[in-house]
């Protein structure tokens, strides 16, 4: 199902179509119920912000209608404040959008059945709530809590303007973190040797250090930092060899002379095939996750960059 085939579905099924989010939403009796369709995992994903005092009876109702319906509906969550359907099915077939026109007018009966009560996506209380986009995600959001996310959105917005990026000092910072992990790794090497967790540990001193000195942060930056934290931990990496070389040493006897464990562990690298492939091995499972952080910061860059709140869609 193509994105336009799918909003021309939510129009028959009564409900709006938000292209940014590319979710479907509707409203009845202060309920607002939320359609998503998961094109990746093949499926529809249904949500409406609520609280039941009968929970039992609840989840019965939506097992029950699971079962006579033929679908998979995920159990109401209470901790959340949401209840929450996912409905598994092939999307191409006249049957199952039958399926989900059922869905849609089941989820109308619960609204009137009493079971639920509709409240806020933020502070989960009962008020007349609108429809929001906050950042990428559409929620059903009072009055006051929006009120108080576009303040804090204001707020953030003006810090974000005003910063201004200095990159010599964020360098700096960076370098200052990067250090700092590399240190405590190097340390603690004898102890843990989680390799893809120092990684990690090692690229979040670097961003944080970045972040800090430079004031504002920036998709160049993500690239620096990478790289910065890549070589930081490809060091660390050696001087923690090296050092536990040296203890081997001093431990035979030998002294701790750091030319010495500096040769051995050169002549032990390149003379044993195991010891340089688990080297190899090791700092290629945190470059891995280097990699990981390094998108999940060039894509969101949380630290800077504030939520924009939309106009209430209703």
């Amino acid at each position: 199902m193509t994105e336009g085939e799918f909003q021309e579905f939510l129009i028959t099924v009564g409900y709006r179509y938000n292209a940014k989010t590319k979710t479907g939403f509707n409203t009845f009796e202060g309920f607002h119920s939320l359609i998503r369709f998961l094109s990746s995992e093949n499926r529809y994903s249904l949500t409406m912000n609520a609280v039941s005092d009968d929970l039992p009876r609840l989840a019965e109702k939506l097992k029950g209608f699971g079962t006579e319906n033929k679908l998979f509906i995920s159990k109401a969550y209470y901790k959340d404040k949401q209840i929450r359907m996912n409905i598994k099915m092939t999307v191409d077939s006249d049957i199952d959008r039958e399926h989900l026109k059922n869905v849609t007018r089941f989820i109308t009966e619960l609204c009137k059945s009493g079971i639920i009560t509709p409240v806020c996506r933020v502070c989960s209380k009962n008020k007349t709530t609108g429809v929001y986009i906050i950042g990428s995600d559409l929620m059903p959001v009072c009055d006051k809590c929006i009120i108080r996310k576009q303040k804090q959105y204001e707020r953030r917005r003006d810090m974000f303007i005003k910063k201004k990026q200095n990159m010599a000092a964020g360098i700096a910072g960076a370098l200052f973190g990067a250090a700092l992990g590399a240190s405590v790794y190097v340390l603690l090497y004898q102890l843990w040797s989680g390799y893809g967790i120092w990684a990690g540990i090692i690229i979040s001193c670097v961003f944080g250090g970045y972040v800090v000195a430079g004031k504002r942060a920036t998709k160049l930056s993500a690239v620096i930092c990478e790289i910065i934290a890549a070589v930081a931990f490809a060091a660390a990496e050696y001087a923690a060899l090296v050092a536990n070389m040296a203890i081997a040493i001093e431990r035979n006897g030998g002294g701790i002379v750091v030319t010495e464990a500096i040769e051995s562990t050169n002549t032990v690298l390149s003379s044993t095939y195991e010891s340089l492939n688990n080297v190899i091995l090791n700092l290629l499972i945190g470059f891995g996750v280097m990699i990981i952080i390094g998108v999940i910061y060039f894509l969101k860059r949380a630290f800077t960059r504030p939520l924009k709140i939309s106009k209430n869609l209703l």
